[in-house]
This record gives structure tokens, sequence and C-alpha cells, in this order.
């Protein structure tokens, strides 16, 4: 009878527990199916965008060898180099961490980093060399290479329906047994990458190497974690990143300096906007907003206000308009800071503000922030009237000032006079060595719409 009464008692008592485990395990079930699936999702779309921006970034370094004038050449190149960084945060999104491919990653580097170099330059009075354009033919086959082994690897995950979690788990485990396809492919592009023949970047992008270098321990700050790469993101975008989705990736090991790419999607997710932060100090080096600019509604001057209003909001006061220059509905402005009545060329800021609206749809800070530093500027030698004397008299000098530029030659700073001037009808810069006298260069100046001016 006792065993009976206990028996009554502890049979719907075991029943109920019974149940809860179950539903406790199914609920845990289902959330880390849901996790899976989540993680599954996007390294998915991160494939699928490195596929298309790699088409694309094909596409536009093929229209790079066919224009022939410097307002087309510009806004393709700057393609490129969007697209270029577009592939590198998408590479830094899928699960690669285990398996080599920094020789990639340091290939779509190098695209970005020339093509920026290139288009930010005055192409009427520097054009493409040969040397450049057998890079671009270089680029441009390879690009197709790279192609045609992402179109096999997307067609097997397709056909075959392979998951990238599989990929990750064969990679952490090294399993044998697993399909390895999608490892196979990467494997084979980075193969082929690094086969590849050193292709002559110019000696400008090596210096960019070896000041990247550098200059990368200059960045003051504590290391960051993701979780605050993300808020200083979001701090940065502030109202644009309400109630958006936000992915964060570490960067690869062939980025030139340690960051997290940040992605950060509309709630719709039908927009973007990528961002470097760097790893130490959490730092915005460069924002990319992929959105289309619409009808021109502002002017030049209108959308310098915004541009310098953005850089005042950002903690970047004090600056001064250098270079503007207008392509596809958007104004690109370069801006630099002022020391001691010392215009800082090497410390300068871009941003690229759309002509629709006055958005700020791309930014880069990286000569800023890895260049600014308070200085100990020397006086100069030299009175603006002896640098005058130092310019060809068939120049009429209208202004000048001190400005501190990167020597031509050997990348180190010089304190020199700018003199702006003209001669038959044309516009110049001209640079005189501020403790010297020496001429360091030489600028002609574009003046016509749509064109690159400086000021």
């Amino acid at each position: 009878m006792v065993y009976g009464a206990t028996a009554r008692i502890l049979f719907p008592v075991a029943l109920v527990a019974l149940v809860g485990a179950g539903m406790w395990g199914y609920q845990e079930h289902n959330e880390k199916n849901s996790v899976l699936i989540k993680a599954e999702n996007s390294y998915q779309r991160a494939f699928h965008d490195l596929t298309y921006h790699v088409d694309k970034l094909h596409d536009e370094l093929g229209k790079a060898l066919v224009v022939n004038s410097r307002r087309q050449m510009t806004p393709t190149l700057t393609s490129v180099w969007r697209l270029a960084y577009a592939a590198q945060a998408d590479v830094g999104q899928l699960p690669l961490t285990l398996m080599p491919f920094n020789k990639t990653e340091e290939m779509l580097s190098r695209v970005a980093d020339f093509s920026y170099r290139v288009a930010v330059r005055d192409l009427s009075k520097e054009p493409l060399t040969e040397k450049e354009y057998g890079t671009l033919k270089s680029l441009h086959k390879h690009s197709a290479e790279i192609q045609d082994e992402l179109r096999k690897v997307q067609t097997n995950v397709l056909d075959k329906q392979l998951r990238w979690m599989d990929v990750e788990s064969a990679l952490a485990s090294d399993d044998k047994k697993s399909d390895n396809t999608i490892v196979d492919g990467f494997q084979t592009i980075e193969k082929k990458v690094q086969e590849y023949p050193d292709l002559d970047w110019g000696v400008g992008i090596q210096s960019l190497d070896k000041k990247k270098q550098q200059r990368i321990k200059g960045i003051d700050g504590k290391n960051t974690s993701k979780e605050e790469a993300q808020r200083a993101a979001l701090d940065f975008l502030g109202d644009k990143a309400k109630g958006a989705h936000v992915e964060v990736d570490e960067n690869g090991k062939g980025q030139e300096y340690s960051a997290y790419s940040v992605r950060v999607l509309s709630p719709d997710k039908k927009q973007a906007i990528n961002l470097d932060v760097t790893k130490r100090g959490g730092k915005v080096v460069w924002m990319m907003n992929e959105r289309q600019v619409g009808e021109e509604k502002l002017d030049m001057k209108q959308a310098e206000e915004h541009g310098r209003k953005f850089l005042k909001d950002h903690g970047y006061d004090g600056m001064e308009v250098t270079e503007t220059d207008s392509y596809e509905r958007s104004a690109v402005f370069t801006f630099a800071p002022m020391q001691d009545g010392v215009r800082i060329y090497p410390d300068s800021v871009s941003v690229e503000v759309a002509l629709d609206n006055g958005e700020v749809t791309a930014f880069n800070s990286t000569e800023y922030l890895f260049n600014h530093k308070k200085r100990m500027l020397s006086k100069p030698r030299l009175t603006k009237e002896e640098a005058r004397k130092k310019v060809n008299p068939s120049v009429k000098v209208t202004s000048e000032r001190l400005a501190l530029i990167e020597g031509k030659n050997d990348g180190k700073e010089v304190l020199a006079w700018e003199m702006a001037g003209s001669f038959e009808g044309n516009a110049y810069m001209i640079y005189i060595n501020a403790l010297t006298g020496e001429e360091e260069e030489v600028v002609k100046m574009d003046t016509g719409q749509g064109e690159k001016t400086e000021r």
C-alpha cells in the first residue's frame, strides 16, 4: 500500500520532469539549429557576394583597359578600388582562418591600393604609363582565372548542396573523409595566385607597403574586441545604423594592418555599409556605403559643407579643403589639417559626398590615421619673398602658403612654400623647399567642370 501510494505520487512528478526535460532538450536543439542556420546563411551570402564582386572587378578592370579619357578612367578605377575592398571584406567573413589564403587577400589589397593611387592623381598630367597598363592587363587576366575558379566552386556548392559549416568542421578536425570541394577550390585559387609572376606595382605602391609596415606600429590605444569594434562602427554611423544587422569578422593574415571588417546591413538587408576598424585603438580606417546615388540636387559648395560637417562630427576639426573632384553624381573632397599655420598634406582625409542629399558615402582616413601626430616643425629659412624668386619668372604667383609635403623620391616630409601661380592660362602649384630653396615639385592644375582641382 505504501509502495503503491508512493508510486502514485512519484509517477506524475516523474512524468512532468520527463516532459520538461524533453521540452528543454527540444528547445535547446531548436536554438542550436537556429544559430547554425544563421551562420550557414551568413557564410553562403558572403561567398556569393565574393563571386559577384570578383565578377564585377574583372569587368571594371576590362573597362579600364578600354576607356580613353581621364574623365572615364577615374570613376572606373575608383570602382575597382571599391570592389577589391568589398571582395576583401567578403573573404574575411568566410570560415577560412584555418586555411592559408593570405596571398589572395594580399593581391586584393594591392589591387585596391594600386587603383586608388592612380585614380586620385592628376591623370591629365600623369597618364597611365606602359608599365601600369601592363599591370592592369595582368590583373584583368588574373581576375578572370580567379573568377572561373570561384564559379566552379559556386556550381559545386549549388549542385551538391554543400554546407560551409561542414567546411569549418573539416578544417578544424582535418577530416579527410568529408567532401572538401570548397576547400580544394579555394586552395586552387591560392596556389594560382602564388604562381603569378611578380607585378610591377610602381614605386608609389612599394613605398606605400613599407610605410604601412612602419606606421601601423604608431597607432595608440588598447586592443579592441569584436564587440568593441562593432560599437565603434555603429557610433561612427550614428542614426544610419538604427535597427541594422551587423556582421563583424577579423581580417585575414594578408592584411597590411590588423583590423575588423564590419558590414552593417539595413533592416531590409537591401543596403550595406562596409567599414574597417583597427584592432588597436578601435579606429575607423575607411567606410564605404554601397547605395545608389540619385538625381543631383546639390552644388559643390553645398556638398563641401556636408563633408566638412561630417568630419567635424567625427573629431576631424580644423581641416581645410585641398582638393575637389566630381563624377557620377558624387563629389570627392580631400581635407588636410593645419598646424601653426602650416598645411599638413601627409595627414589628409578623403570624403565622398552624394550630390542627391549630401550624405557621405565614402570616407578614407588611412593617411591621417597612420601619419597624424604633433610635429616639431622647423622655421622656414626662406621668406615667402625669397621663395618667390626661386619660381620661374614667367609664372605669375598669386598666393603662397607654408605646407608640409612628402618628398617625391624618398617620401620624407619636407617643409615647403606652396606657390599658386599661372602661366599661359594654366594654373600651377609650385613647391619650394623652405629650408634649402630647391624646387621640390610642380603640379599642373585642372579647373574644368568635373575635373580635379586643388586649393
